[in-house]
């Protein structure tokens, strides 16, 4: 109950009220109340409590603005100060039975308007009754107002209330005046009736006049006759006082002296129950029956409360409660309430929180009660809250409790078997129990003891979990030797190993130290600590502190990673096979079942390793539930490893039976899954002879052999293109498909003519699709039309291609014109689509990547000389066009193959690359010139180092000067992601720009005579040399500019040249006359646009005026000259500029060759990508002598 909760707060709710009741501001409405406190330690000086009551007269709701909220002294206060100290009843309870209750509610019910003919009058007129009230003041009227006018309450129904009235309002505030002491003077009518009432009470006269007997005899009965002029002074008189103690009430009857008997000589007017003697100003008074609940008795009026007390048996002093107190078995608290002797309130009852009442010695005012129930038992999980309310309540000795002092006895502690240190009091008695509730502790004969004492660091009741320990021992190391046996000496331990184990309950594994030499005793680490059972804690060797380190509990999102960083750790002994891991992990297959031809294999499968063996459908179940990873017969199973990682793919396609440790497998699972862990046939596997070779010549990849007389013509196939058809057909015979890689030069266009040409003739209305690079279109028309001759052809590119697609036997288009009419390509299934120079889909977010994938052909085969220009992921995207789903997840891609740890070196990742190649080896096919063509002419490189011209020099050193806050900017390592990169970018142009030839930095071609370069003169004169030799020579740039020139230089000397550039629309025409005219000597073409689909073998030098940052793409421009059809030796010259920025990306790109030689590709083709932050650094740190020179005289100038 709320009452109960506010109880000790009585005394000083009593004291304030009895002083401070005339500032006590009280309001209700219905049954809620608002009451003012006043109060000097609120910001506005007053506090505003709010209470309800039910319809019992309990108090039901209790709030304060003060900052305690719903348990103060003002609550308190605000529930005695609403009842009436003169009855002891609740204000609107009085109020509800009171004359100005039935005055005003008879108006309400007559629907009486309230008028207001003046500015300080209002009036009522009913046909019963006519009220009129006037304010005498402005302050009146002001305070007024807001009664008469104030807004309305919301309403629940639509139909006003008397409790929403104005009227009721009114109703309420002459109730309060009388309360106060408001006299209501009553006065006789024309006709003798005691029909008029007046009254006057802090600036408003009011009155009111009864028309009508029946009304008057209703109203007059509720007069409270002490409050009106009729009352003389009379004491009223009290019997029948009772008390009622299951209601914690007293009863009693209040009634006036009855009049003398000379009174019945004057005329009476007989009101209902009353009667009124005119003459006399006098009226018979009505017996009333009241009762108040015993706990407002102290906030009674001083003489009511003498007055009824007197009629009871009721001891004013108040007497203190005692209590039995005692344990019972399950440490819950057991309370029995006496006055003298336990059991003596037997047959008494308890009126909380004040008084107590005992038949034959009646009511009894006391202290100390802790509850409204004589005897109590306090549950042991409610001790702790009981002990914080009315622990300095409890008086009773050894049940006291004491917030500051400690028990007698001294500190100890020990350590439970989960590793926790307490700290508890010895009282030195054996017999003596110690119980803790909480922050609370109770000891024997002493009481409960507040364990919580934030000046000792030590102290009753403390406890350190396991982690915890060692930070607080080297925390409190000096207070913790004050405790006997804490400290131990230095034990004879040799050293520490740690036992593995699995966890009884749940996935995780836990480390038992094996202390050697100490075999005999009960150990435990605590950090740096050992802990020994009856002795105490010594420090380890420091030898043997690194150990700690090691943690012994591993939850199950470690384990892998604990075990695969320890498992060949000398101080872990796995004696469990199931936390080995195994050193190899192999499929063994137990039965093979096909049930068509056509269909998908059915492998019986279990899992083997050198630990044992489990079956698959183990693994598959440890899958289906999400689990990380399994102990197993077989070892610790990672299943985060790729193989498993794998599985689940069937398990999402439902390819698998659980019950058989089956997996249904596609030709690619097969590939797949042997990459991932080798496959074995078991020695005695159930399968069929038929079913048994054909796994195995999937297994073992072996090429079946070409129908005979099916080419249409000669294709006169080199050895190693035939084994490359081979290759083909067998990947075509299985609807699989492949990426051929080969070299450039070595015919990946013949092998795959030939392919289509096998196929033509062995499949049924066969359609192919061919998509290339628009300069190559017209090779592969000749070649197609050359040895297909019986196959219908159609070159769907042009401006003048049809709106559909012809009925033909092969269809050849471009990259470009499939991207604008793709939607024309996917209405159509082929049975073989190669794709040319199919690195040009390499970005998986370009629109024609996405449109290759989506084609519908049997076999999809990518031709192309650099699988991997730049990174591992273009690689994955051309796999993805040719085997969808066949890779893993980009993601997961990222994460086996191209992540790279700040601790790996090049030869880290190399070795990652294993699991890749396995991967992919089926599906790709590449050779080098080098290989298969022993035949092909010697390539011989030379680099040629060039200076720089003075005034190359000095464009250099002014660059990099104007840039120098930028350079500065990019060697600062507290904010790299700051640095303009595009900036440093153009930077580099611009340097490079500078080394090939000062006219191209100016943009002025035409005027190159006008400036001096080093690498200019040094071409010049390796072009005349060569020309001189008899040689054709071809020269690459990257820059337009240069080209320019160099075609300036050679119009000037009349050699004649040939030139191809990303704009030039007559390729085929340039180098046929490159090829075929004995008088052109020259070739000039830009990189990008020259390196590829094109064939140069005319020319024998190759001069690459300026590099470009991809190794690849060089590559593919040198291979137009050393390729099949090349019968001279082919001399390469690079040509470098010293001491500039040239230098170090020669010696950064050969650096980064020599792992392209190891792997597929990382490159980048653009140069933020290829260079590291450190490496733009590098490039950009040349200075010359003379730029020094400038730079210290500039700071001897400044100084």
């Amino acid at each position: 109950m709320i009452l109960n909760s506010l109880s000790m707060f009585r005394h000083q709710a009593t004291r304030f009220l009895q002083d401070n009741r005339d500032s006590i501001a009280v309001s209700f409405s219905k049954n809620t109340y608002k009451i003012t406190i006043p109060d000097e330690d609120s910001p506005d000086g007053e506090w505003i409590s709010t209470l309800s009551f039910n319809d019992e007269e309990r108090l039901s709701f209790a709030a304060c603005s003060c900052p305690d909220g719903d348990c103060c002294e003002h609550l308190l206060t605000a529930t005695l100060a609403a009842y009436d100290p003169t009855e002891g009843a609740l204000l609107h309870v009085k109020f509800k039975s009171s004359f100005w209750w039935g005055l005003f509610y008879q108006l309400f019910l007559s629907k009486a308007p309230l008028h207001a003919p003046g500015d300080k009058v209002y009036t009522i007129q009913s046909q019963q009754l006519s009220v009129s009230l006037q304010c005498l003041s402005a302050e009146a009227l002001t305070y007024w107002l807001p009664i008469v006018h104030a807004s309305p309450e919301p309403q629940t129904i639509s139909k006003e209330t008397f409790s929403q009235s104005a009227l009721y309002r009114i109703a309420r505030e002459l109730f309060m005046f009388s309360q106060k002491g408001a006299s209501l003077v009553i006065q006789e009518n024309p006709q003798g009736f005691p029909s008029l009432f007046s009254l006057q009470w802090e600036g408003i006269a009011l009155s009111i006049e009864v028309l009508d007997v029946d009304t008057l005899k209703a109203l007059f009965p509720l007069l409270e006759f002490s409050q009106t002029s009729l009352y003389s002074g009379e004491p009223y008189l009290l019997h029948n006082v009772h008390v009622v103690p299951e209601q914690a009430r007293i009863y009693f009857t209040k009634e006036y002296p009855p009049l003398p008997k000379s009174i019945k000589e004057y005329q009476e007017t007989v009101l209902g129950p009353i009667k009124y003697f005119a003459e006399a100003k006098k009226c018979t008074s009505i017996p009333k029956t009241l009762s108040l609940p015993i706990h407002i008795i102290p906030a009674l009026d001083r003489s009511f409360r003498e007055h009824l007390l007197s009629q009871l048996c009721y001891e004013t002093e108040e007497r203190p409660i005692h209590y039995a107190i005692h344990f019972l078995r399950d440490a819950s608290l057991s309370f029995s309430a006496y006055l003298e002797t336990p059991g003596d309130l037997s047959e008494g009852h308890i009126i909380y929180p004040g008084f107590c009442y005992i038949p034959n010695k009646g009511l009894l005012a006391v202290s100390g009660l802790l509850s409204p129930e004589s005897s109590f038992t306090i549950r042991s999980d409610h001790i702790e809250n009981f002990l914080d309310e009315y622990g300095p309540f409890i008086k009773e000795p050894g049940f006291e409790t004491f917030s500051n002092q400690s028990p007698v006895g001294s500190l100890s502690y020990n350590v439970t078997e989960q590793g926790v240190l307490l700290f508890h009091y010895d009282t030195g008695n054996a017999a003596d129990i110690e119980l803790r509730f909480g922050k609370w502790t109770y000891y024997s004969r002493q009481g409960f003891f507040l364990n919580s004492r934030l000046d000792l660091a030590l102290q009753d009741g403390l406890t350190i979990e396991a982690p915890q320990v060692a930070d607080f021992i080297l925390t409190h190391e000096v207070a913790l030797k004050s405790i006997p046996n804490f400290f131990a000496a230095q034990p004879p331990l040799k050293s520490i190993r740690f036992e593995v184990h699995k966890e009884k309950k749940g996935s995780g594994i836990y480390l038992q130290p094996i202390f050697e030499g100490l075999e005999h005793e009960s150990c435990r680490l605590f950090g740096q600590f050992l802990y020994r059972e009856n002795v105490g804690f010594s420090l380890l060797p420091a030898a043997l502190q690194m150990l700690c380190q090691i943690p012994t509990e591993i939850p199950a999102d470690q384990v892998a990673e604990f075990l695969l960083q320890f498992s060949k750790d000398d101080r872990m002994v796995f004696s469990d096979p199931q936390l080995a891991l195994p050193e190899r992990v192999e499929l063994n297959i137990l039965a093979i079942h096909r049930p068509h031809p056509s269909s998908p294999l059915h492998l019986k499968i279990e899992i083997k390793t050198n630990i044992g063996s489990i079956p698959l459908g183990t693994v598959l179940q440890a899958l289906k539930g999400k689990k990380d990873f399994l102990f197993s017969k077989a070892g610790f199973l990672n299943l985060d490893n790729c193989l498993f990682v794998f599985l689940k793919q069937f398990l999402s396609s439902q390819r698998y039976d659980i019950q058989e440790n089956t997996l249904i497998t596609m030709v690619t699972d097969i590939f797949k899954l042997d990459a991932l862990a080798p496959m074995i046939t078991d020695p005695n596997i159930q399968a069929s002879e038929e079913d048994l070779a054909y796994f195995s010549q999937l297994k073992s990849a072996c090429l079946p052999p070409i129908p005979v007389n099916l080419f249409s013509t000669d294709h006169k196939l080199r050895p190693y293109q035939n084994s490359g058809l081979l290759w083909l057909w067998f990947l075509y015979n299985h609807r699989l498909s492949g990426l051929l890689c080969d070299e450039m030069g070595l015919g990946k266009t013949h092998q795959a003519t030939a392919l289509l040409d096998i196929v033509a003739q062995t499949a049924k209305n066969p359609k192919f699709l061919v998509v290339c690079p628009t300069s190559v279109l017209p090779h592969w028309e000749h070649v197609l039309a050359s040895h297909l001759p019986q196959a219908s052809l159609f070159s769907f590119h042009g401006p003048h291609k049809p709106k559909t697609l012809p009925d033909c036997d092969i269809l050849i288009t471009s990259y470009g014109t499939l991207r604008q009419n793709y939607a024309l390509f996917y209405k159509v299934s082929f049975t073989v689509a190669v794709f040319d120079e199919i690195h040009t889909a390499k970005n998986k977010s370009s629109q024609i990547h996405k449109i290759l994938c989506r084609l519908d052909a049997q076999m999809k085969l990518g031709l192309t000389g650099t699988p991997v220009e730049n990174n591992l992921i273009e690689f994955k995207g051309l796999l993805d066009i040719i085997l969808p789903n066949y890779l893993p997840s980009d993601a997961l891609f990222k994460r086996l193959f191209t992540h790279k740890n700040a601790s790996e070196t090049d030869e880290d990742i190399i070795s990652s690359k294993d699991l890749l190649l396995k991967l992919t080896r089926p599906f790709i096919l590449r050779r080098t010139k080098k290989l298969v063509l022993p035949e092909l002419p010697e390539k011989v490189e030379s680099l040629i180092p060039c200076r720089l011209s003075p005034e190359q020099s000095q464009l250099y050193s002014s660059t990099l000067k104007k840039e120098k806050c930028q350079i500065q900017q990019l060697e600062k390592e507290e904010d790299p992601a700051s640095v303009n990169y595009l900036h440093v970018f153009a930077l580099l142009n611009q340097l490079k720009q500078i080394c090939n030839h000062p006219a191209v930095y100016f943009k002025d071609p035409e005027s190159y005579k006008n400036h001096s370069s080093g690498k200019w003169a040094a071409f010049v004169k390796l072009l005349n040399d060569s020309l001189a030799s008899g040689y054709k020579v071809v020269v690459f740039s990257q820059y337009i500019q240069m080209i320019r020139i160099i075609a300036l230089y050679l119009e000037e000397h009349a050699i004649e040249y040939a030139l191809v550039r990303g704009k030039s629309q007559n390729r085929k025409e340039e180098i046929d006359r490159f090829s075929n005219d004995p008088n052109c000597r020259v070739f000039i073409g830009s990189l990008l646009a020259a390196g590829t689909g094109i064939n140069l073998t005319a020319g024998n030098v190759v001069i690459m005026y300026d590099r470009w940052w991809n190794p690849a793409k060089e590559n593919q421009a040198l291979d137009r000259v050393h390729r099949i059809g090349q019968k001279n030796t082919v001399f390469i010259y690079k040509l470098v500029t010293e001491d500039t920025l040239e230098e170090h990306i020669h010696y950064l790109i050969e650096k980064k060759m020599r792992l392209l030689n190891q792997v597929t590709t990382t490159q980048d083709s653009n140069i933020l990508h290829v260079l590291n932050r450190e490496d733009l650094i590098t490039i950009l740190s040349y200075k010359d002598e003379h730029m020094l020179s400038e730079e210290v005289q500039e700071d001897s100038g400044d100084s």
